[in-house]
């Protein structure tokens, strides 16, 4: 009855948005044929694509009767919508195109609001649910395009579901048979996430992590911890599974270039969104400038190593300046909203930190029976600090922060419905 009650109200409230996006993506039908995407990568997985139709080979370009890697021409992408379009190519037997971009775009942002709603329903947070339901659509699906930034938000709900669950199982939250299928479908989303973006992967396994060092800390079993941790890892290395499967299977050139973003290259070039004393640029061409001085390819192995030589370097040689970067990258997030309108992305913040910390301190949680609330609450913070050290690391534009949109919702509804069970237990105690 409650799965029931949860597709009526998701009809209701994502089916009209959904609808209007989906439709909306064909507006690519009209130069998809005559002009490339904008984002450079996203014409390299068309190739993949038509290569993968072509050859039934995923992740390679066709070029002159021979198979390239994808990352020699996608340099520095995740291989997820590659491996995807070119897989939805080979099952349907037709080219895909920059309307099917957009469409995969927006169905995992689609499936990211379904399940972490259905998520919350489960656990019977049942206004965070709703919360979610009713604002999420504008968020996950109020824009779309065919840069892989567009999927993000859907992506990070995903990446939630594994310590969510894992942490509501083992409180008793969840039914143990509930509670391991959604800890697998956590970890099939896990891998997903990090195909199409190793970032938020990586966010989903530190997440995941600090759930388990607070379960073995309370002593729960630690048998059933730890196999989720290990098949997170495992998840979370799917994209090199995924490479190395086919060069297994296929014959092709040698890849130079690994098939990833590299933290090393996202650390170093990101202490030069601000100004600095290194001269050092955020922008891949710097990047590319480093690689051809220093003799090695760009976006080898040895670059990456290279890069996080000089990206230590710079810490040993003034940690101040670097300190002083990161601030002033934070201070951009922190006082810019994510969410309009609304707070600057700070005050939403420091609102869900304090909360959760005080809901914590004075056992208001077990005293409301809304012990889902600390669970939901507590990797929502996680996952919103995790963006602003994003936005440290990196840089603090609104089209990475953005996704943390999805957690702002959750602790929008997650405080609703803390503050709707107080005024009804102090109905009751007077």
């Amino acid at each position: 009855m409650r799965g029931l009650v949860f597709f009526l109200f998701a009809a209701l409230l994502v089916w009209g948005q959904f609808q209007r996006t989906y439709t909306d993506s064909e507006r690519y039908g009209h130069y998809a044929d005559i002009m490339p995407s904008d984002w450079k990568a996203t014409n390299v997985w068309l190739a993949a694509a038509d290569c993968a139709l072509e050859r039934g080979v995923w992740l390679a370009v066709c070029e002159q009767g021979k198979l390239v890697p994808i990352s020699e021409r996608a340099i520095a992408d995740d291989p997820g919508h590659a491996l995807l379009l070119g897989l939805w190519s080979m099952a349907t037997r037709r080219h895909a195109d920059l309307i099917d971009v957009a469409r995969l775009n927006t169905l995992a942002d689609t499936l990211g609001l379904l399940t972490l709603a259905g998520l919350l329903f489960a656990l019977r947070a049942y206004i965070a649910s709703i919360v979610l339901l009713w604002k999420g659509p504008i968020e996950y699906l109020g824009w779309m395009g065919t840069s892989p930034h567009w999927a993000y938000v859907g992506l990070v709900s995903l990446a939630a579901v594994l310590p969510m669950a894992l942490a509501a199982r083992e409180i008793g939250l969840l039914s143990r048979r509930a509670g391991n299928l959604w800890i697998a479908a956590g970890i099939v989303f896990l891998g997903m996430a990090t195909l199409m973006r190793e970032s938020i992967g990586m966010m989903g396994l530190m997440v995941t992590a600090a759930v388990m060092i607070v379960l073995l800390a309370r002593r729960i079993r630690p048998a059933p911890v730890l196999l989720v941790g290990i098949l997170a890892v495992l998840a979370f290395t799917t994209p090199r599974w995924v490479v190395m499967a086919r060069d297994a299977a296929f014959e092709m050139q040698k890849a130079e270039r690994l098939a990833t973003h590299g933290l090393s290259h996202t650390l170093y070039l990101g202490l030069g969104f601000v100004e600095n004393k290194w001269g050092i640029r955020y922008d891949d061409d710097h990047g590319e400038e480093i690689a051809d001085k220093a003799g090695v390819v760009w976006c080898s192995p040895e670059y990456f190593r290279l890069m996080w030589k000089l990206y230590l370097a710079r810490w040993a040689e003034d940690p101040a300046e670097v300190v002083r970067i990161y601030l002033e990258k934070a201070w951009i997030l922190l006082g810019t909203p994510t969410l309009y309108p609304g707070p600057p992305f700070g005050i939403v913040l420091a609102i869900g930190l304090v909360h959760f910390l005080a809901a914590t301190a004075f056992g208001a949680w077990r005293q409301l029976n809304f012990m889902q609330g600390l669970v939901i609450e507590g990797v929502a913070v996680a996952f919103a600090g995790l963006f602003l050290a994003q936005a440290m690391a990196a840089l603090p534009s609104h089209s990475y922060a953005m996704p943390v949109n999805a957690f702002v919702l959750v602790l929008l509804g997650v405080i609703v419905e803390f503050f709707a069970r107080g005024l009804l237990w102090a109905r009751r105690a007077f």
